[in-house]
């Protein structure tokens, strides 16, 4: 070669690294765009700067691109990150279609699943700060995003994305992460700085937006699911959090006992995979005190991670200790509990303790994620062959204690909340049936029309762990002693808490089906006829009804059943004055709720009693209650008005320095409402802001600015009463009941109160409750219900002093009473109130011990609220 060409040679090669490096050099660094480095202490980037951060690095990289994958409760546009090697991105489609083909085995034969395995490329979902208050991945997101796009790691990252395509979601609730911010940066400085906020970080559900990930109330988890189980069907999914202070400083995979008995053992292998790589690579660069296998377990299937599993996705879950929110902590050594200060196999580099910061949880979280992209790339033909493996087995192999199919008979008490059900199973991926001809299994008759769930499907996981009725293990401390409790639910079996008749087949059945695509909803319509009548066992039926008298319809409760030409109504249906207003709303409302309405000639005769227009109002603490948030989007997905009460709507007017006068004054609450709802809360704190001192929460209370300051106060408990005694309807529930029972005189207590965990002991569970359904808070349910027991009450009720009165509507039976979880010691619920209608005077109390609405999820017992906004006058 002569000095000419080497000259040329030399001077192009110092052309494409100019090129090259100037390429680099135009990705903007985080640290940039956001004028501080990423987890600097008391440093956030809000929602908004890290969607346009994003948006630019989609303008400067051709291996970043921006989605939208749905729109927030408030509207806000929820975005994804497709991140991955340019070549990749061009091909993205055809991946996707890879794994849409992987997922489902019965149209490959098993050297086809190989090809599309060494041609496929591995999808990695990363999910961050679902929990607002839990901010770190959210702000190391943009970091990773950076880092990836121009190279940055301790392995070949351009390598990996050729192998690799990256789903990275900044945040799943974006409404949150803006409200955390504001509240952040409002107060630091101060000594508010870090507290909670007021209020609930996504506006229904708060904290409990991890539990959403079968039900799919909120448009966040369903956006969320969509990537999961419709548009990208992932390998691999993780979702970011973080926890308490004190302890580990960061948890990841494996998870403790018990495993879900349904998911497949290569899946738990997988996730074992993954998180200790996790753990290593963390190791290797000094990161100290890393724990696995203790806290989170492999049982709860609600959460955003937990739902993968049973889809044959690898699930992952990141735990990193929690600073607050963005202002630093400092630990002393001697606060950090002894088993997170002794070296033990599953906890081997103990953290001393010290200071700790953001920017440390960054740090954690930035390894981890690298390090399973890391994971994804040297395993990638495995990761899509075994999604292929264990679609295929869970379709061929019949495992120990498998039922043959879950059968939904046609008939059903509430057939519209059946359907949605239907609806729920198939948005989780779930493939339902219908029967086309009448059939018989194990002996039961079932009629066309009947939607069936055989198992044999890809995610016979997922339709079997919701369908099937849990047992949760009896895992003790040590034998004899307190029990271990589980994460959260023991069990959630999704027919039981809708109300919903669903059986379980073992044998095998003939039948011919039809695959049911999209659930059709029947018609309706309205008879011509002079009254009106709508069946109380549907939850729609009360839509309908608020509906009707918000238009100023005459509408009246039956006292007792009624039949007529083709039907049979049990007590408490209502009945409708048919006139052509009437008429004219109703053909509209019909449109949302389609109940069947029934023709009703003449009501001379019949027992019934008036039913009036309810002013409906919900208190809400300062203390960003979960429960109250699921109450409101139960009565906003129902179509009920109302309005929210805070504490100083309970007290009288006080001077001002404008008015120069008194204008103290007893507060006439029963002149604005006529039902007031107390969803499940601390006593305490519904009284003064605050539990008392004995609580184990105590100590979790960060200070407020004084506004937020307080409870109702006794003010607020004497205006309660005369409210009361004044003709109005006091809802209380769960928690909430002992308002009623402690600060009222409510003659009722709850005989569960003082007894030790090792002799009773129920983690949330459904359990078995016999209902009075002829008397008004029963009506519509059936002699028989499954009721959420989760932090919940049974009442020993007595013979009332003078103007009070009560009637046990619901209580629990003498034996067999766990349905679905755990409970130890049912003795101390047998014949126990679960639900009790109190009458004070001119007024009336629902202590309702149970979670009715739980979540939005116990559908089957939203009736015990919902007769209590609709008692009838004069009863």
């Amino acid at each position: 070669m002569t000095k000419l060409n080497q000259s040329v040679n030399l001077a192009v090669l110092v052309i494409l690294l100019m090129l090259f490096s100037s390429w680099v050099l135009a990705q903007t660094p985080p640290e940039k765009f956001l004028g501080h480095r990423v987890g600097e202490d008391r440093k956030l980037a809000d929602y908004q700067q890290i969607k346009a951060y994003f948006e630019l690095l989609d303008k400067e990289s051709p291996k970043l691109k921006v989605v939208g994958i749905g729109k927030t409760t408030l509207g806000k546009e929820m975005i994804m990150a497709i991140i991955t090697d340019e070549e990749n991105m061009k091909n993205l489609d055809r991946y996707r279609e890879i794994s849409r083909q992987l997922r489902d085995a019965r149209r490959l034969t098993e050297e086809q699943a190989r090809r599309l395995a060494r041609e496929g490329k591995t999808i990695v979902l990363i999910t961050c700060s679902l929990h607002s208050t839990e901010i770190a991945a959210s702000q190391m997101s943009m970091e990773l995003a950076y880092d990836l796009i121009t190279g940055k790691g301790f392995f070949d990252v351009n390598q990996a994305l050729k192998e690799v395509i990256l789903l990275l979601v900044p945040t799943i609730n974006p409404d949150g992460h803006q409200m955390m911010v504001d509240w952040y940066r409002k107060y630091v400085g101060t000594k508010y700085e870090g507290s909670s906020m007021p209020w609930l970080y996504h506006p229904y559900a708060g904290h409990d937006n991890n539990r959403d990930f079968f039900m799919f109330n909120l448009v966040e988890s369903r956006a969320v699911t969509k990537v999961l189980y419709h548009d990208w069907l992932p390998q691999i999914h993780i979702d970011e959090h973080q926890m308490g202070s004190t302890g580990a400083r960061l948890f990841v995979p494996p998870f403790m006992d018990p495993p879900l008995p349904n998911v497949h053992p290569l899946l738990w292998r997988s996730v074992n995979l993954c998180g200790i790589n996790m753990a290593y690579d963390l190791q290797k660069f000094g990161f100290k005190g890393v724990v696995h296998g203790r806290s989170y377990t492999g049982w709860w299937i609600g959460a955003c991670d937990d739902t993968s599993w049973l889809h044959n996705v690898v699930g992952l879950l990141s735990e990193a200790a929690s600073v607050r929110i963005a202002s630093p902590i400092y630990i002393e050594p001697t606060e950090v509990p002894k088993e997170y200060y002794e070296k033990r196999m599953d906890f081997i580099d103990p953290w001393p303790g010290g200071w700790w910061r953001l920017r440390d949880i960054v740090d954690y979280e930035l390894v981890i994620s690298k390090s399973l992209l890391k994971t994804a790339w040297l395993h990638r033909e495995d990761f899509l062959f075994n999604f292929y493996l264990m679609n295929k087995q869970s379709i061929e192999v019949r495992e120990k204690n498998q039922p043959f199919a879950f059968v939904i008979p046609r008939e059903q008490d509430d057939y519209l909340t059946a359907l949605k059900m239907i609806e729920i199973l198939q948005f989780g991926g779930v493939e339902v049936h219908r029967a086309k001809q009448d059939f018989i299994a194990e002996g039961r008759f079932y009629p066309a029309g009947s939607f069936i769930v055989f198992m044999a499907q890809p995610y016979k996981a997922y339709a079997w762990a919701l369908l099937e009725k849990q047992k949760y293990p009896d895992l003790r401390q040590y034998p004899g002693g307190p029990p271990i409790p589980p994460y959260d639910n023991a069990g959630w079996t999704l027919p039981l808490q809708m109300g919903v008749r669903c059986d379980q087949v073992d044998r095998a059945f003939e039948v011919a089906v039809e695959k049911v695509d999209k659930v059709e909803y029947p018609s309706s319509e309205v008879p011509d006829s002079p009254y009106l009548l709508l069946d109380p066992r549907l939850n729609a039926s009360y839509a309908i009804t608020f509906g009707l008298l918000k238009n100023q319809a005459g509408v009246w409760r039956a006292r007792t059943e009624i039949k007529g030409s083709g039907f049979d109504l049990p007590p408490g249906a209502f009945i409708v004055k048919n006139t052509p207003e009437t008429r004219k709303v109703l053909v509209s409302l019909l449109q949302k709720w389609p109940v069947p309405v029934k023709r009703l000639s003449d009501v001379n005769g019949l027992d019934k009693a008036a039913l009036k227009y309810p002013r409906i109002a919900i208190y809400q603490s300062w203390r960003s209650n979960m429960d109250e948030g699921w109450t409101r989007y139960l009565l906003d997905d129902l179509g009920f008005t109302y309005t929210i009460l805070r504490n100083n709507d309970f007290k009288p007017a006080r001077a001002t320095k404008e008015t120069k006068a008194s204008v103290e004054k007893k507060v006439n609450l029963k002149a604005k409402y006529d039902v007031i709802i107390f969803a499940s809360e601390n006593v305490d704190i519904i009284k003064s802001g605050r539990p008392s001192q004995q609580s184990e929460f105590a100590r979790f209370m960060t200070p407020m600015p004084p506004e937020y300051e307080g409870g109702i106060e006794k003010e607020g408990i004497e205006a309660l009463k005369a409210f009361v005694e004044e003709g109005g309807i006091l809802v209380t529930l769960n928690q909430a009941t002992e308002l009623a029972t402690r600060e009222l005189g409510a003659p009722a207590r709850n005989a569960l109160s003082g007894i030790d965990r090792t002799k009773f002991f129920c983690p949330t569970s459904i359990l078995k409750i016999k209902v009075d359904n002829t008397t008004p808070l029963g009506y519509g349910l059936g002699e028989e219900a499954a009721a959420v027991f989760s932090n919940s009450l049974a009442f020993t009720t007595w013979t009332p002093p003078f103007e009070w009165d009560r009637k046990v509507v619901a209580y629990y039976p003498e034996e067999k009473i766990l349905l679905s979880g755990w409970l130890l010691g049912e003795e101390y619920l047998a014949r126990r109130a679960a639900v009790v209608d109190m009458k004070y005077k001119k007024g009336r109390i629902a202590l309702i011990g149970i979670r009715a609405q739980h979540r939005a999820q116990s559908h089957g017992t939203y009736k015990f609220l919902l007769n209590a906004l609709f008692y009838p006058e004069g009863m």
